[in-house]
């Protein structure tokens, strides 16, 4: 089998992720709601996850990051602090398009016919209405990865938030928060850090006011009928799937060990390597820029159709020959419209990780071709 769907979930788990989970069920108690070995067991295993991934994105203080479902709760938790309007792209997921749209008052910055988001256009975009700026990291159909560095110094120059959807990126791509002048960064753990689904996080700055999205049970402050207004206890209502961050934990350390910057070295070149061989077949239609290392690198998505069969058709036919791979408008109806593929039903779109191998990719190729 060649798996090529890791924008959607990374596959396989490395070994110390499934043992990590082994060992969760063995000792896990109820973080935070007791003094005997399991819940101390528990409540030092949340400590220890949070400072690996304040290691992994520079944050200062590790309280400040609180474990959610996914990045979509991460997100929503994200939207709920925002005041004035929000100022995003049309590369987005519906993670961010949706509570932005329900919530109201907003501008969504219009991106090229490749996908590119410009910087400038953001700053053109921010008004004194604005409160807050958010937008991923990388499109999650063309891989491709934004400057949100010079987003942030705009943000930060301009009085905004910056709020950033690392859901594509983290684990593949260097992030630093402080660096970055990111306000709120929201990601999950089951893609390219290796954990299961259901856990994510959201890291959330000394200068952002707090308001809950959720109130229940922390384990602390129990006679206030209030939600904790402190962080991490005032995302984290009702008990954390300590399952999930036990396994997320063993997937940073994996990232950690083989290196970010390896990782997207990695990733940049299989996705390119793709494109290159791709673009000879003249009924192939590939969506996205090309990918140059440092100076515009990927996180190893490439989507594409060929010309006169339907997505989902071409899946089908990868499916039945042990190609993963996912069909569809994956989330994005903006970034499709942008790529103007609303109207053939989207793309197939391959999302590669370090594991796979030119090899992998010439059976791809010599699949498609014989499909073109």
């Amino acid at each position: 089998m060649i798996y090529m769907d890791n924008a959607a979930t990374s596959w396989p788990k490395p070994q110390t992720v499934k043992e990590a989970v082994i060992e969760a069920l063995d000792n896990a108690g109820n973080p935070g709601r007791g003094t005997h070995s399991h819940a101390l067991w528990s409540s030092l295993k949340l400590d220890e996850v949070r400072r690996k991934l304040a290691h992994l994105f520079n944050v200062e203080d590790s309280m400040r990051i609180a474990f959610t479902h996914n990045a979509t709760h991460a997100l929503n938790i994200a939207v709920n602090l925002c005041y004035g309007q929000i100022v995003t792209t049309a590369m987005e997921h519906n993670s961010v398009l949706r509570p932005t749209v329900t919530r109201g008052c907003y501008h969504i910055v219009e991106a090229t016919k490749t996908g590119t988001i410009e910087p400038d256009k953001i700053k053109k975009a921010i008004t004194e209405l604005t409160g807050a700026v958010i937008m991923t990291h990388a499109s999650n159909v063309t891989g491709e990865v934004y400057d949100i560095s010079k987003i942030g110094e705009i943000c930060r120059k301009k009085g905004v938030l910056f709020i950033v959807d690392c859901a594509q990126t983290a684990g593949i791509i260097p992030i630093d928060v402080q660096k970055m002048n990111i306000d709120v960064l929201c990601f999950t753990g089951h893609k390219g850090l290796f954990g299961l689904q259901g856990i994510g996080g959201i890291y959330v700055g000394p200068n952002v006011r707090i308001k809950p999205l959720l109130s229940g049970g922390t384990g602390s402050h129990s006679f206030s009928l209030k939600q904790p207004d402190e962080l991490p206890d005032c995302f984290e209502a009702g008990t954390v799937n300590t399952h999930g961050i036990s396994a997320l934990g063993a997937g940073v350390s994996y990232v950690t060990r083989i290196g970010i910057e390896k990782m997207c070295e990695m990733h940049t070149a299989l996705r390119q390597y793709f494109y290159d061989e791709a673009k000879k077949m003249p009924k192939l239609d590939v969506y996205g820029g090309i990918s140059v290392g440092k100076e515009k690198p990927n996180t190893g998505i490439i989507s594409l159709n060929v010309k006169g069969k339907d997505p989902a058709e071409v899946a089908g036919l990868l499916a039945k020959n042990g190609i993963c791979v996912r069909a569809g408008y994956h989330c994005a109806p903006l970034a499709h419209k942008t790529l103007d593929t609303e109207n053939c039903g989207g793309t197939v779109r391959f999302s590669m990780n370090h594991l796979n191998t030119k090899e992998d990719i010439d059976t791809v190729i010599y699949m498609l071709r014989e499909m073109a």
